[in-house]
């Protein structure tokens, strides 16, 4: 292993640094030419070449085919995309979560915990844990991958967390056949996938997650193109574009750019909307634009939240389109939101932080738990009617109600209570005793005071 780890850290030394570092490396033999070539350490690069500095930082992405350039940060541009991403990225990082020992009275929180302590008392000096679940998940959803690097002591125990950007974090995976590797480049030092908080999007290959921004750049690149056609229209005085027809014929080329200018700095431009025109020389003026209402400009932005919203996973009235969300199925929508967008996140984050946040010996022994509960409140009058079911079925104890409403603890106020009109089914209840049949006579009863008398029953006739 650490002849691995030397000849890992080799390719580090020279110039096969990697140019690319917001995407997984497969480290063979041989590196690609392409990759060398393109790397900010080739002298035959230069240092004022755009692309390549924005490879470095991982602000990579390609012109698709409305004419824009889609990345993360151009993405976060549509509401939408930022709308869904703040959506989860806050809804996961406000989930309250607890490291607990499993007891034989139950779970116990575990205040001492170092990966508790975080939670407590913050990550690092710059955030807090809110901050750092929220950029972390935030990056995951934009960049495909969210990486955090973890502090230790001597013994081996998380003291902090830093959050790593996308450019300063890139996964190293070797496939060698029935064995694999994994380690990070961090600031240009190999770093272990023990030390390495790594949450993943959809991938591939399981150690890299793809960026649906990526993968959906064409659909979001035309929510911006409708964007920017929108404001260059009304920035035009919603004039759209058009030409001048005249009979005369201009040889002079100056003089045709020179109309054009005088045209255009008349008639575009919010302060020009709506002033008369006036043409000389018999010149007429013909609009060509196609108006927004032949091109679908409303419904194509429309779509494109619709679009957007399904490719997150987010319920549309969550990020404020409500067209189809009434009163009675909104509830259900907020349910669905938890169980399929929210629920696999956190079991995505507390199987990474148990495995690499907590000490050997701990494993199996204690577990994280988010509370879903803050999540699952509805209205007052549910809210009363779940507490009170609660209650009378001896699950929970006044002072644990008074703790819910954010009430002071009460003294004799810790006992479980249960309603006095029902009872256990036992052998001896009505409910135990065999049925009988009351279709055969019973027979007369005796009265033991004397012999041979008997007392009439039901069946009997007293006249008789």
């Amino acid at each position: 292993m650490a002849g691995l780890a030397e000849y890992v850290k080799s390719f580090f030394k020279g110039s096969d640094a990697v140019s690319d570092a917001g995407s997984a490396v497969a480290y063979t033999a041989e590196r690609s030419e392409e990759q060398r070539s393109a790397s900010l350490e080739n002298p035959a690069v230069p240092l004022g070449s755009m692309a390549s500095w924005s490879d470095l930082y991982g602000n990579y992405g390609t012109p698709v085919s409305a004419g824009v350039k889609v990345t993360p940060e151009t993405a976060m541009r549509v509401s939408a995309v930022y709308a869904c991403i703040s959506r989860i990225a806050n809804t996961l990082a406000m989930l309250p979560m607890g490291v607990y020992w499993e007891t034989e009275e139950g779970r116990k929180l575990d205040k001492e915990d170092p990966l508790q302590l975080l939670y407590t008392y913050g990550v690092d000096e710059c955030m807090n844990w809110i901050d750092f679940i929220f950029i972390l998940v935030a990056s995951a959803l934009a960049h495909g991958n969210g990486y955090a690097l973890i502090e230790r002591d001597k013994y081996m125990k998380p003291i902090g967390l830093r959050f790593l950007e996308p450019g300063e974090c890139a996964p190293i995976y070797m496939n060698a056949g029935r064995v694999r590797y994994l380690y990070y480049n961090v600031f240009g030092e190999v770093i272990h996938k023990r030390d390495i908080i790594h949450i993943r999007n959809l991938g591939s290959n399981g150690v890299i997650g793809k960026s649906p921004i990526e993968l959906f750049a064409e659909g979001i690149g035309l929510s911006l193109a409708a964007e920017q056609f929108g404001a260059r229209f009304f920035g035009q005085g919603a004039g759209g574009m058009g030409v001048l027809e005249t009979e005369q014929s201009f040889k002079d080329e100056s003089a045709i750019n020179r109309l054009r200018a005088q045209f255009a700095g008349k008639v575009t431009g919010l302060e020009n909307a709506h002033k008369p025109l006036i043409l000389e020389q018999g010149m007429k003026y013909k609009a060509v634009t196609i108006p927004p209402n032949h091109a679908q400009f409303i419904e194509t932005r429309n779509f494109q939240v619709e679009d957007i919203a399904r490719m997150y996973g987010v319920p549309q009235h969550k990020i404020g389109k409500l067209d189809r969300s009434t009163n009675n199925n909104i509830e259900h929508q907020n349910k669905e939101y938890l169980t399929d967008t929210i629920l696999p996140w956190t079991v995505r984050i507390q199987q990474e932080f148990e495995r690499k946040l907590f000490l050997e010996e701990d494993k199996g022994r204690k577990q994280i738990i988010h509370d879903f509960d803050i999540l699952l409140r509805g209205d007052s009058v549910a809210e009363a009617a779940k507490i009170q079911a609660l209650f009378n079925t001896a699950s929970i104890t006044p002072n644990e109600i008074r703790r819910r409403n954010n009430l002071n603890h009460l003294p004799h106020h810790d006992d479980t209570f249960t309603q006095m009109n029902m009872q256990r089914v036992t052998k001896d209840s009505h409910m135990g005793e065999p049925k009988t049949d009351d279709s055969k006579p019973k027979p007369p009863k005796r009265n033991p005071s004397k012999k041979g008398s008997t007392v009439p029953t039901d069946n009997d006739s007293i006249d008789a």
